[in-house]
């Protein structure tokens, strides 16, 4: 199992990604919605970070049905994740999952979800 672990939480407005290491936090991100973005611009930062990191990465990603993952070029059209060296991925429904209150990085809002994802091994 991978030691670096990331939860992406796409919405119609936001996109929020938490990135995790055997020690704690390594990247809390608010950024605008995938619709917008580059296609390939949400595999190529988790790509990145898994070369800093030097080792693959887990990856959890939380939407609706609104949310087309295939526009990121982590999906195919038929929902098989496009999987590499660099990226395990998985897709889960988003649904509000209750979680317990630690001290952790603030200052982009409560990352709860992902890390509720994380903790019951979405990953």
């Amino acid at each position: 199992m991978s030691s670096i672990r990331a939860t992406v939480t796409a919405s119609s407005s936001t996109t929020r990604i938490l990135i995790q290491d055997s020690l704690g936090d390594v990247l809390l991100a608010r950024l605008g919605s995938i619709e917008h973005a580059q296609r390939y611009a949400l595999r190529m930062l988790l790509e990145a970070i898994a070369l800093w990191e030097q080792q693959a990465m887990e990856v959890v990603l939380c939407a609706d049905d609104s949310c087309d993952w295939h526009r990121t070029g982590l999906f195919e059209a038929l929902g098989v994740a496009r999987e590499t060296a660099l990226l395990k991925l998985k897709l889960v429904p988003s649904e509000l999952r209750p979680v317990r209150r630690v001290t952790r990085l603030t200052g982009l809002g409560s990352f709860a979800r992902e890390r509720g994802h994380l903790r019951s091994g979405g990953t």
